[in-house]
């Protein structure tokens, strides 16, 4: 019963998510629009967009391999089953210990299966696209799970359950910790994570893998109709969870229990919260970086994750550990 009563609960975690991502690529585009003084396109020109390639024929190019076809399906389908370990302002569905390694390896899958798919299209843009993508996965990943873990060791010292589970976020946060070290390190790691988050949706300075006046779309060059329709949906589910990742690490507080709500009518208020907090947080990584930012090259990339942010998550992680250790007194 309880399988079930999860597996239902992914199907309709599925379609709000589906809906709540692609509403955040129209404010995204109607946003950006406004801070250039342009107009933009519909609020829902996303949903249009999706319904109208989803109904067009996919085009496969002469020398494209048996995976240029998968990949989407396949995208889609890791998409849904990172969704289980999603927090939505609540423990994750098919939370257990150690989930977050399951979280970060189904988000790094995504952009592996984009690779192989590129790699397959015969096409010489998406595979200089495809070279990219390694190259910034291997970069952003590294400060990224550097920083988690040191806050989920951290917070595993106050006496969690589920050490290193996304549930660990709902038990205790970070910020309640409230020394003067614990405070600078958690700032400094909420900076990259930051940083992180607009590299995993590939906006702004971290635009380099698709790089449309450059590559044409890279991995996406010869992608059509259905096809690109299941990667269009699946990049807009990966920005609302990347995004939820940083809400439950960094925001985590509900609002049901402030309003005296229990049951199924605090779990409502509670996931629109939630929602609401990602839009926040994708407001100021997606939004505004895409808006003051250009493109830079892949070179500057790199050296920007390996050179700057990484030696940020060093610090940061070190000061956790000192206070940890009670290193000064």
């Amino acid at each position: 019963m309880n399988l079930l009563y999860a597996t239902l609960s992914l199907i309709l975690a599925y379609f709000y998510v589906s809906i709540a991502s692609l509403l955040w690529e129209g404010i995204d585009r109607k946003l950006v629009a406004r801070m250039q003084r342009r107009v933009g396109p519909p609020l829902l020109q996303p949903f249009y967009d999706f319904l109208k390639l989803a109904s067009k024929e996919s085009i496969i190019p002469r020398n494209a391999g048996k995976l240029f076809e998968l990949a989407p399906v396949f995208v889609l389908a890791v998409s849904i089953a990172l969704l289980a370990y999603t927090p939505f302002g609540f423990t994750p569905l098919f939370s257990t210990k150690g989930d977050v390694i399951v979280f970060i390896y189904l988000l790094t899958l995504i952009g592996f299966i984009r690779v192989l798919g590129a790699i397959n299209s015969g096409s010489p843009y998406a595979q200089i696209g495809a070279q990219r993508e390694m190259v910034i996965l291997v970069s952003r990943e590294v400060p990224m799970m550097l920083g988690l873990f040191a806050i989920l060791w951290r917070l595993s010292k106050l006496g969690v359950s589920k050490p290193f589970s996304m549930a660990t976020f709902y038990e205790h946060n970070i910020w309640e910790i409230g020394t003067p070290l614990s405070f600078i390190g958690t700032t400094i790691l909420l900076l990259v994570f930051l940083a992180w988050l607009a590299s995993e949706i590939e906006v702004g300075y971290f635009n380099i893998p698709e790089a449309e006046e450059e590559i044409a779309e890279g991995p996406m060059a010869e992608y059509s109709g259905r096809h690109l329709a299941l990667f269009k949906l699946s990049n807009s589910l990966k920005e609302f969870i990347s995004a939820s990742l940083v809400v439950a690490i960094f925001f985590p507080w509900g609002i049901g229990s402030v309003l005296g709500l229990t049951g199924v009518a605090a779990l409502i208020v509670d996931v629109i919260f939630h929602t609401l907090k990602v839009f926040a947080v994708l407001f100021i990584s997606m939004s505004v970086f895409r808006a003051i930012t250009g493109r830079l090259r892949i070179t500057q990339a790199a050296q920007a994750f390996w050179l700057r942010t990484l030696p940020a998550a060093i610090l940061g992680a070190l000061l956790l550990a000192i206070d940890i250790l009670e290193v000064i007194a």
